[in-house]
């Protein structure tokens, strides 16, 4: 019985070890991708620079109307709620 024991938790431990790899490999997989999206992330900030920088004036208008045109759809979805009219601007409710 002893000898089904030993066998047991060498293959326990042998388990844990193959999952503690297992897990470093997928940590380096996960950083390395957190990296790489940066460095795209990085890129496409310095492209948009660029391009603004050698469009001139009309790059600046045009960085505007996107950014305009973005708060405008974003305000077109934006969730509505009736406020209640200032005292000074109801009217006077008239009594026959």
């Amino acid at each position: 019985m002893k000898g089904l024991d030993r066998l047991a938790e060498q293959h326990i431990r042998e388990h844990q070890v193959r999952q503690l790899k297992i897990d470093e490999v997928e940590a380096r997989e996960h950083a390395e991708r957190l990296r790489s999206l940066a460095a795209q992330a990085e890129i496409l900030a310095d492209w948009r620079q660029k391009s603004i920088n050698q469009a001139g004036p009309m790059g600046v208008l045009d960085i505007v109307a996107q950014d305009l045109e973005s708060f405008v759809e974003l305000f077109e979805h934006a969730p509505r709620c009736e406020l209640p009219e200032p005292l000074e601007l109801r009217r006077p409710v008239q009594v026959s």
